[in-house]
């Protein structure tokens, strides 16, 4: 923490900066964040061929030539300020304020999503729990998928959530289960066995409806020595994640009186053998239903999700790996026009290994392949969207250093 007097400058003047009221506590206050630029190749191959037959709900293919590039990539690089007060006994006050930024690019709101657009909240906690109000990261994305790859898994193209937290159709982020959501009440029970559970409902902020546009989010986690194992469950109202992600003629989300309902679980599992090795396994249902749609309109779209890790350090170096998959699943519109999901399933390939000269610093490479099958459009590609079965293959060097 930045807690010493010769720093408090430092605070103020970064606080300053950033429009914050920084006051003579200031120096209680610690600024942390983390830095990751990498150098990126990615090669986009294999687009399905016109008129090849794909899945009822996958636009029609159009020959997309195969692209290759090569750039310079920041996700998830950081800033952030917290604090937390004693208000005396066991309750005390909290807050976070935290921003992404293009370190590539320089502070790009475009980029990055604005000021404090990562997780920024107050919260308050004592012997009921905690409860916190912002705009933060869903119960269902923090308690699975849990494992980082060198520590730079989340929002990157190596992250196992490109396959195991989205569908293979389309790349609209309405469809995404692993995002962070705005106007979100959390509330964490306290610890008891190696027991907790944790809710949050992110308000949809609909005049007259407050279930319209909302998201809510419950889950359980065990946590005992070296297990941790966890289960989620996740509901978006009326986000339309199926329309927004299949042909165009298939969409109801324009219809005043259509529906939606998505819905997710997830099963989370992981192991540390000893100091060196660790394991994780992920499993989870995925649905996307939509009603009060026209007779040959979408209805139903529903498909399983899988993955394994794992990670081996020797010394200063780590060696990770991942698999993930997408099933195909299964489709249905309304009425008795047939669906089919031809084509839909993908998987994913991670490898990587890091160097670490400290506890805050690590060089790194990494390599990633996301197949996608002549339907499946699922993406990790930083800088643009695939074509329906175009793969992605990306290598990456770069460096993360945290403070």
């Amino acid at each position: 923490m930045l807690k010493h007097a010769k720093r408090r400058g430092l605070a103020i003047a970064v606080g300053a900066a950033c429009g914050l009221a920084t006051q003579a506590h200031a120096g209680e206050i610690e600024i942390y964040g983390k830095l990751y630029p990498e150098l990126t190749r990615v090669w986009l191959t294999g687009a399905t061929a016109k008129g090849t037959p794909v899945s009822t709900l996958t636009s029609t293919p159009a020959g997309t030539p195969d692209i290759a590039a090569t750039a310079m990539e920041s996700p998830n690089s950081r800033l952030g300020f917290r604090s937390v007060e004693s208000l005396g006994g066991n309750l005390k006050v909290f807050f976070q304020l935290e921003m992404g930024f293009g370190m590539d690019t320089g502070l790009n709101s475009t980029e990055v999503g604005g000021l404090f657009s990562r997780d920024t909240f107050v919260g308050i906690g004592g012997d009921f729990g905690t409860v916190r109000l912002g705009s933060m990261d869903t119960v269902y994305k923090n308690l699975g998928d849990t494992m980082s790859y060198l520590g730079i898994s989340s929002g990157n193209f190596m992250s196992t959530s490109n396959i195991l937290s989205k569908p293979g159709i389309g790349t609209s982020s309405a469809a995404s289960f692993h995002l962070r959501r705005p106007n979100s009440l959390v509330y964490e029970t306290p610890e008891a066995g190696g027991f907790q559970a944790l809710f949050d409902w992110s308000l949809g902020e609909v005049p007259g409806d407050t279930s319209k546009n909302a998201v809510y989010s419950a889950g359980v986690k065990y946590e005992a020595g070296p297990l941790y194992a966890a289960v989620a469950w996740e509901r978006h109202n009326d986000l339309f994640g199926g329309s927004k992600n299949i042909a165009s003629t298939l969409r109801n989300d324009s219809n005043p009186l259509a529906k939606s309902r998505d819905t997710a679980v997830r099963l989370t599992g992981q192991y540390k053998f000893g100091k060196g090795t660790r394991a994780e396994v992920n499993w989870a249902h995925i649905e996307y239903k939509e009603t009060g749609g026209a007779i040959g309109k979408f209805s139903e779209y529903k498909h399983n999700a899988w993955s394994i890790a794992g990670e081996q350090k020797f010394g200063a170096v780590t060696l990770t790996g991942s698999y993930g998959r997408g099933t195909a699943g299964s489709c249905a519109l309304v009425g008795t026009a047939p669906c089919n999901t031809n084509g839909l399933d993908g998987e994913m390939v991670n490898l990587g290994a890091g160097y670490s000269f400290s506890k805050r610093t690590m060089v790194f490479v990494f390599a990633s392949y996301m197949g996608n099958d002549r339907s499946a459009t699922y993406s990790n590609y930083l800088s643009g969207k695939p074509a329906a079965g175009q793969d992605i293959k990306t290598a990456a060097l770069g460096i993360v250093h945290s403070f």
